[in-house]
């Protein structure tokens, strides 16, 4: 009977230091890879915070009245939407410098509040070279002035009334009919104008003139008729689409609610721009927080080592030895001594030398001609005389104490 032995096959061999090391190093941890990529991550952050703040913050519309953007009753957002499904670009105009240079560039302005704007304004409209709608001129307003001769009036007819063309011009003829309408146009002084739909003699709801540049003025007296409200009404949205899409571009220029001209609402600056510039503020200001130099605690500092005033007496009797100044120190010691005997009798100062040594004379039973010689005698001639004096002067402030 044979047997059969089964031979194990032989274990692989511990990975060497080396090898385990390395394969620590192949295998990075989250922690690591997040270390890695934090910077990257940070910097895209702070770079779509300003973007999706920009986009959350946007208005999207707004309750200016005859604004493009307006979904009430008293805005234009609905003409807006029929010009821009005929392939129109319909934009707001956020300065006067905008509206004029478009408008050398071919496009067409239409101006609501006309009247808001000053005479040079609306000649510079008129040259710039591009069609020109006037939406709204009340009776008596200067809307139309520097545009045209034709005069604001402010004949109306009633809501109920039905107008008709009566006129040639393709615009009036394809819209057909309008509603009553609030305001009119003169053409008295300007032989060159047309008026359409007629609400009285001499007043009209449309009217169209040449401008000095060659182009074409048009003029819709009562803003009502392009409204959300009234667009539905008779032919008004027919003549809305047709006065403002003579051309591709249409910008809608508020005189009453302008913008300031900067360089933020310049035709010339790209809208990224503001963001980007804040974007690169707020990174800026990260990096200076995480890579800036931090202060640490406070540290207590040593206060500066006080010098003992007989160090500084010391000091200076050396200064007068090295120079051999003996007059000067002696001054000093019987300058010393005299105030301090003065202050402890309770003389006054400027007390006159007289009265000081009858005073230390009479306290220390002192002759007055020794006090005299030791307070206001002559200097010393040598060192044995100074150091002999300064002793004397002592023994003197000596007895006035002891009294």
């Amino acid at each position: 009977m044979s047997t059969f032995t089964t031979k194990s096959q032989p274990s692989a061999p511990p990975p060497s230091p080396v090898e385990a090391a390395e394969t620590r190093g192949t295998a990075p941890s989250w922690s690591r890879r997040w270390r890695r990529w934090r910077p990257g991550v940070i910097a895209v952050a702070l770079m779509l915070i300003p973007v999706l703040v920009t986009v959350w913050t946007r208005t999207v519309t707004s309750t200016t009245p005859l604004a493009i953007d307006n979904p009430k009753d008293w805005g234009t957002m609905a003409l807006a939407e029929l010009l821009r499904h005929e392939g129109i670009s319909v934009s707001k105009a956020g300065s006067l410098t905008e509206a004029v240079d478009a408008s050398r560039q071919g496009a067409t302005i239409a101006v609501v509040n006309a009247d808001q704007l000053s005479d040079q304004d609306r000649q510079d409209l008129a040259q710039a070279g591009g069609d020109v709608v006037v939406i709204g001129a009340n009776g008596g307003s200067d809307a139309l002035k520097g545009l045209t001769g034709m005069t604001a009036k402010g004949t109306a007819a009633t809501a109920s009334a039905t107008l008709a063309p009566q006129c040639d011009d393709a615009d009036a003829q394809a819209a057909r009919s309008l509603a009553g309408t609030r305001a009119s146009v003169s053409l008295q002084g300007d032989g060159d104008a047309v008026g359409c739909f007629p609400v009285g003699e001499d007043r009209y709801a449309y009217a169209t003139d040449s401008l000095p540049s060659g182009a074409t003025l048009r003029v819709l007296p009562d803003p009502a008729l392009v409204t959300n409200a009234h667009l539905a009404q008779e032919g008004h949205a027919a003549l809305g689409v047709r006065a403002l899409g003579h051309h591709s571009r249409l910008l809608w220029l508020d005189g009453q609610h302008r913008e300031a001209p900067s360089v933020w609402n310049s035709p010339s600056t790209p809208p990224w721009l503001p963001v980007l510039i804040f974007q690169l503020l707020v990174i800026a200001g990260a990096l200076a927080i995480v890579q800036g130099r931090r202060f640490g605690g406070i540290v207590s500092e040593d206060l500066p080592v006080v010098v003992r005033s007989t160090e500084t007496t010391v000091a200076r009797g050396r200064l007068y030895r090295q120079g051999s100044d003996r007059p000067r120190a002696a001054q000093a010691l019987r300058s010393g001594t005299a105030l301090r005997l003065g202050a402890t009798l309770g003389l006054p100062p400027g007390t006159s030398r007289r009265d000081v040594i009858a005073a230390v004379s009479l306290a220390s039973g002192i002759a007055p001609g020794t006090v005299d010689s030791l307070l206001y005698g002559s200097p010393p001639s040598s060192d044995s005389a100074l150091a002999t004096l300064a002793v004397q002067l002592d023994q003197l402030e000596s007895e006035v104490h002891s009294t």
